[in-house]
């Protein structure tokens, strides 16, 4: 159904995340202070087909429901993240993404991502987010670690959709197997909003883990996809 694909494509374009110089942080406005969570409750595992396993748990306080997918890639971690961080091809493998762009560049590692998604208009009207996309490299663990939340930005265009939110998502790529692959574990607990149900939201949402997973393969494995030459040095320096 074209709205579990918009929940994939509202997670993944979030993450996508371009190297580039860095810009300026006087335009931040600073952060509330987070608020102290309460003790998540444990991974139940719900589904493993494909090599990709899929785990649900209960966010204390919240009705939506966080999903968890991993899996593994046959390509090197510097790949899948040029696949990753390549943001003008985010429509080739991210289903019902109508635009993914950046709002602007904080850091090298560091932007705001402003993203549309379509629904049909029978079901709901479309969905709209403004998140922030952070990156870090973990020499030591072989990790290469994307962290994504919705954020106001005074260069995000108004909405003309429903806003939604991304409470928190991520992305873990791990160099395993020699370097020849790539582990991704990628989490997500977002509420699209609006009047949808919250039950609904939910069986719909616990499929995007598999099917990210899933399209990540199949764009990877495209003969065109080139690795990014800045984020390749940096994994390179950090020994990925």
């Amino acid at each position: 159904m074209r709205f579990r694909a918009s929940l994939a494509a509202l997670a993944l374009s979030s993450v996508a995340l371009a190297a580039a110089p860095a810009g300026t942080l006087a335009q931040d406005k600073p952060a509330a202070p987070a608020a102290p969570a309460a003790p998540a409750e444990s991974w139940e595992k719900i589904d493993d087909d494909e090599g990709i396993a899929v785990f649900r748990r209960e966010v204390p306080g919240s009705p939506v429901i966080a999903f968890k997918g991993v899996g593994v890639i046959n390509a090197p971690i510097a790949r899948v993240v040029a696949v990753v961080v390549d943001t003008p091809r985010t429509t080739e493998w991210m289903d019902s993404t109508a635009e993914a762009r950046v709002v602007r560049h904080v850091g090298p590692l560091e932007k705001i991502v402003y993203t549309h998604i379509t629904t049909p208009p029978i079901v709901m009207k479309d969905r709209d987010f403004v998140t922030r996309a952070k990156a870090e490299i973990d020499g030591a663990k072989k990790r290469f670690v994307v962290r994504v939340q919705s954020v106001s930005d005074p260069g995000a265009p108004p909405t003309s959709y429903v806003r939604g939110e991304i409470h928190h998502s991520s992305f873990i790529l791990t160099s395993i197997d020699n370097g020849k692959k790539t582990q991704v574990v990628t989490e997500i607990h977002a509420d699209p909003k609006g009047s949808v149900a919250k039950w609904v939201v939910n069986m719909f949402q616990k499929n995007w883990p598999h099917n990210t997973i899933k399209n990540l393969r199949k764009q990877v494995a495209k003969p065109d996809i080139k690795d990014a030459p800045e984020l390749r040095a940096m994994l390179a320096e950090q020994g990925l």
